[in-house]
């Protein structure tokens, strides 16, 4: 059935050879009034999801074709790639008073990456730039990453649309000693997401791994590292963060040493 739809690569080519979104942002997400087409192209490569009526009510929208057939709701680092990396959406944010202007679709509305990345990580706190960091390195090296709650992970990893194949891997976040020293030099606000060690609690990894084993998906951990004086306010700061990447697999003796007798 994969083989018949055309790749991620592909539709994300055609998404940032047209003419770029105009989306919302307001309660956390984007809000983007698509047509049918544009609607596909997005959901295919997990730039977002279609929104019910009763979500985006009140949301102001900008038609993004001859009127607007379906409503994307896309999450704030995929938002974030996609203005910054793809240069295929332009936000602009839901304000009191100016909800005309953003239905208009006026230029001088639209956020610039710097306002974008400071009223995400307002909204998100600290979260969303480890978020955001892990979500350009797996999106750049071809993979569709998603919400991994339900697996007890930050997110997992697909190579085509959900709907097409099953994920690869559950993927949890580890910030390294620099990237834990800089977020003490955050508010309070953003101080509980620093972990007092480089790796989760050993129960946490063993729960982690099993359940992956049980859902037949690899468990991957990706470190977090920056420089401990990183400026976290900077959209630039993404040049300085880097991901590294630790697979992580449970030890079956009984299986080993089955393999073993056969081998002999």
């Amino acid at each position: 059935m994969a083989h018949k739809h055309k790749r991620p690569d592909q539709l994300i080519r055609e998404l940032r050879e047209s003419r770029a979104l105009k989306g919302t942002y307001s309660d956390g997400q984007v809000w983007i009034g698509v047509t049918k087409r544009q609607a596909y192209l997005l959901e295919q490569t997990c730039l977002g999801r279609r929104a019910k009526e009763f979500m985006y009510a009140g949301i102001p929208l900008t038609p993004n074709g001859p009127g607007i057939e379906l409503v994307i709701r896309m999450n704030c680092e995929d938002a974030f790639f996609a203005t910054a990396y793809l240069g295929c959406l332009n936000v602009y944010a839901a304000e009191e008073g100016k909800e005309m202007e953003v239905k208009l679709g006026l230029e001088e509305g639209i956020l610039d990456l710097s306002s974008l990345w400071r009223i995400f990580r307002r909204d998100c706190g600290h979260a969303f730039a480890i978020k955001c960091a892990a979500t350009v390195h797996f999106r750049l090296t071809g993979w569709l990453p998603r919400s991994g709650l339900q697996y007890g992970a930050d997110f997992v990893l697909y190579q085509r649309h959900p709907a097409l194949v099953h994920s690869d891997s559950t993927v949890v976040l580890v910030a390294d000693e620099g990237a834990r020293r800089s977020f003490m030099s955050e508010t309070k606000a953003h101080r509980g997401v620093a972990q007092s060690m480089g790796w989760p609690d050993w129960p946490d990894v063993q729960a982690t791994s099993r359940l992956a084993v049980q859902v037949n998906k690899n468990f991957v951990q990706a470190h977090i590292s920056a420089p401990k004086d990183v400026n976290w306010d900077d959209p630039a700061c993404l040049s300085h963060v880097w991901v590294n990447e630790m697979s992580i697999a449970r030890f079956n003796t009984k299986k080993h040493l089955e393999n073993f007798s056969a081998a002999d």
